[in-house]
């Protein structure tokens, strides 16, 4: 079997990732695998910080070159790729100008926020988190120091990573600190409410404009707008969120659309991904996960647990 010009690092429960994933899948693109074990705290590893200084998943690797952040690694990939649907519309077109509006709309979800804030603040779920007790009892109860602490120690004992390791320190803080702070998810969640409110206006139009046939956000081709919703929605539903941003009876259109992305190959693919490690290998590596490396990286496997759901539920 040849092998594939790409080479994806990734975590599959990772948003970037998966929304990386989903346009590959939806591509039919042959890719090669390089998982990066956040749950060991790969990403933090001095080998990785010299891929993507950011320590973040995913990266891109075509031959020598290498692609960081998500929404470039797509671009990426649909002017590469030949094969399957063009993700992104030619450049100053409607359809373009379109696209890149829900594209700014949706970057301004802050899920990161919105996971960690909900998982710390449980109260805020609709339905109840979807993951096993223990990884929530885990994230809850822990403040993320010690992953600070870790990121604090690798700046010393790598001087020419120092930079890198102090701003990703400094990161992890803020966004950990924002999580514990109740206001602040309240707010991202009325301003999620807000955004939702504009996506089913767009499914409307879109609706509209494809007299009856199958339709999706901006008319009757699934694009990168799409993908970045569908991995949005699956990860509100593992946070027990449906209910207020996709319910029937409060936004009748996102509700169906949800409906129909779950029977897409690509999505099925998608939540595969969680599966091919699988439930015991996340149970049976809490144990040793948790005193070493920290609630983003017990989060991870969490979430990969709460993917699986979506895959068997």
């Amino acid at each position: 079997m040849s092998t594939s010009r790409f080479t994806l690092y990734y975590y599959y429960s990772s948003f970037c990732s998966q929304k990386v994933l989903l346009a590959l899948f939806e591509k039919d693109c042959r890719f090669n695998r390089k998982l990066v074990n956040l749950h060991t705290g790969e990403q933090n590893s001095p080998d990785y910080m010299r891929i993507n200084s950011d320590g973040l998943v995913p990266v891109l690797k075509d031959g020598e070159k290498i692609i960081v952040e998500s929404d470039k690694i797509i671009e990426y990939i649909d002017k590469e790729v030949k094969s399957g649907p063009k993700l992104i519309p030619d450049p100053n077109t409607s359809a373009d100008r379109e696209v890149q509006r829900l594209r700014n709309l949706m970057a301004d979800i802050n899920v990161r926020l919105l996971t960690f804030g909900v998982i710390a603040n449980q109260e805020l779920s609709i339905s109840g988190v979807k993951m096993p007790r223990i990884f929530l009892k885990i994230i809850s109860g822990r403040s993320g120091r010690d992953m600070v602490t870790n990121l604090e120690r690798n700046a010393v004992k790598y001087p020419d990573l120092r930079q890198a390791y102090l701003t990703k320190a400094e990161k992890t803080r803020r966004s950990i600190d924002d999580a514990f702070k109740k206001e602040n998810v309240v707010k991202c969640l009325d301003d999620t409410e807000r955004t939702f409110d504009q996506l089913e206006e767009s499914l409307q139009s879109s609706q509209a404009g494809v007299s009856g046939k199958e339709y999706w956000l901006t008319g009757s081709q699934f694009n990168v707008a799409d993908i970045i919703l569908a991995v949005i929605m699956d990860r509100l539903t593992i946070l027990g969120l449906e209910d207020r941003f996709f319910s029937k009876s409060r936004r009748p259109l996102l509700f169906d659309y949800q409906q129909r992305i779950g029977q897409k190959k690509s999505v099925k693919m998608l939540r595969t991904e969680a599966k091919k490690i699988g439930p015991l290998l996340l149970l049976s590596g809490v144990k040793s996960v948790a005193p070493y490396v920290g609630s983003v990286a017990v989060l991870a496997l969490a979430i990969g647990a709460g993917i699986w759901y979506l895959k068997n539920k």
